[in-house]
């Protein structure tokens, strides 16, 4: 059996299927995507696989530095540690036959964040969807810092130009050689699933003087040390990512680096919503969050920015129930207008005083909204609310109409809030006409 499997693997028609897997050179260059101080970037074509990559290469004159080719292989390896949509995938590490270390990635089609940017910023392309858009990629961005924070790394080098839109919705954090373990446990927990010693496969990550990274997206802590920053490090870069999607302008600029390091360090940028009416406030206060000075102040994970864009989003949360027995007054004209109310089932009867008599004005039933005016208004309530029979309303404090309110655009509030008073000041008139008669 053993001669027969011999034979068939020297066969002709064997050694013609295996011959491209033999061949000494397997990627063959077709373009250059970019390059760096120490590294440049390539397209090149797999034989193996038939398909395009993306290829990393270290310069060769950096080779015989011990410290610059420790960098580039920490960076590979913390990709390749990394799994998930939001991160670009490596295929391969290698050296070439002329002793150059390279790596192959997923090559990712589409454009830059800044290339997004600069496109939408320019007055005559109008995107009436621009605004979901920036969103939709604050989310991803954030589903993958979640991710990799979870995995113990921070990038630290957050920025326009280091995120990639694909054609097809993706939405990729790359260029991680700034990246860093800040809790290596999760790593030495990882590896220790398939290796017998762990000390083969470390990321070993050495102290650097120098401060890495792009000032203008760096946060404050960042300025001042390179070694023990955590997520709300990257947490801050993302909200300034965001700040200039959003208002086509960056929250820090200078003509120097000292200069920007200092604004970074010392400003406080004005918050999106009054340079962009557009922008809801509570999209707004959850960038101004992001963004504080201290660490401490900020979102403490990318989970707590998810669930606080998320609440951002949505509307309609579950109001409590309040049973009104028949004949209670909910209201009494007068009152200070801080709640309203929906019916869900009974009747109320709306009253007010006119020339002291009382006044019947309206019976109001189920799907009908009550004392929405002196909410939006902040007027004292114009009419008594009275159960007629045993009801049920859902209750809406000021706060959580505020809330709802925050969701939408600054000028859409100010609107309601300004019909609404209009409307109290029209409302008083008539009944003044109406007492005169």
């Amino acid at each position: 059996m053993l001669i027969k499997h011999n034979q068939q693997i020297a066969s002709p028609a064997v050694r013609r299927l295996l011959q491209p897997f033999s061949s000494k050179e397997r990627y063959h260059k077709a373009d250059d995507i970019g390059e760096g101080g120490l590294s440049k970037v390539t397209s090149s074509f797999d034989s193996h696989l038939n398909r395009i990559v993306a290829v990393k290469e270290l310069k060769g004159e950096f080779l015989s530095d011990p410290d610059l080719l420790h960098a580039f292989i920490t960076e590979v390896k913390m990709i390749s540690y990394l799994d998930h949509p939001g991160v670009v995938t490596v295929y391969d590490t290698h050296l070439t036959e002329s002793q150059q270390v390279r790596y192959t990635m997923q090559l990712v089609e589409g454009q830059t964040l800044q290339a997004f940017l600069e496109y939408h910023i320019q007055p005559d392309v109008v995107n009436e969807n621009y605004l979901s858009d920036v969103i939709s990629v604050f989310t991803k961005l954030c589903e993958t810092l979640a991710y990799v924070h979870d995995k113990g790394v921070v990038h630290l080098d957050l920025k326009t130009e280091n995120i990639m839109l694909g054609h097809y919705g993706e939405v990729m954090i790359m260029d991680w050689g700034n990246a860093y373990l800040y809790d290596d446990s999760l790593y030495k927990d990882y590896v220790r699933k398939f290796l017998k010693d762990e000390s083969d496969a470390q990321i070993q990550m050495e102290a650097r003087d120098t401060i890495l990274g792009t000032p203008l997206y760096m946060s404050p802590e960042q300025t001042l040390i390179r070694n023990n920053l955590g997520p709300t490090s990257d947490i801050f870069s993302i909200g300034v990512v965001v700040y200039e999607l959003l208002t086509g302008q960056r929250p820090f600029a200078a003509a120097t680096v000292e200069e920007i390091v200092e604004q970074v360090r010392t400003l406080d940028p004005p918050p999106v919503h009054e340079l962009n009416p557009d922008i809801p406030l509570r999209l707004s206060n959850i960038l101004q969050k992001m963004m504080q000075k201290a660490p401490g102040d900020r979102h403490q994970s990318a989970h707590e920015v998810l669930h606080d864009l998320q609440a951002a989003q949505t509307s309609g949360q579950a109001f409590p129930l309040w049973e009104i027995a028949a004949g209670q007054v909910i209201f009494h004209e007068g009152d200070p207008g801080d709640f309203t109310i929906r019916i869900k089932t009974g009747k109320i009867e709306i009253s007010k005083q006119n020339q002291g008599a009382r006044q019947v004005l309206a019976e109001l039933g189920p799907g009908d909204v009550i004392g929405e005016l002196s909410v939006f208004s902040d007027m004292p309530r114009t009419a008594t609310a009275t159960a007629l029979e045993d009801t049920a309303v859902y209750l809406m404090r000021s706060a959580e109409v505020n809330a709802e309110m925050d969701k939408l655009s600054p000028w859409v509030s100010q609107m309601i809030h300004a019909l609404s008073n209009r409307f109290e000041v029209l409302n008083k008139r008539v009944m003044e006409l109406e007492n005169k008669r």
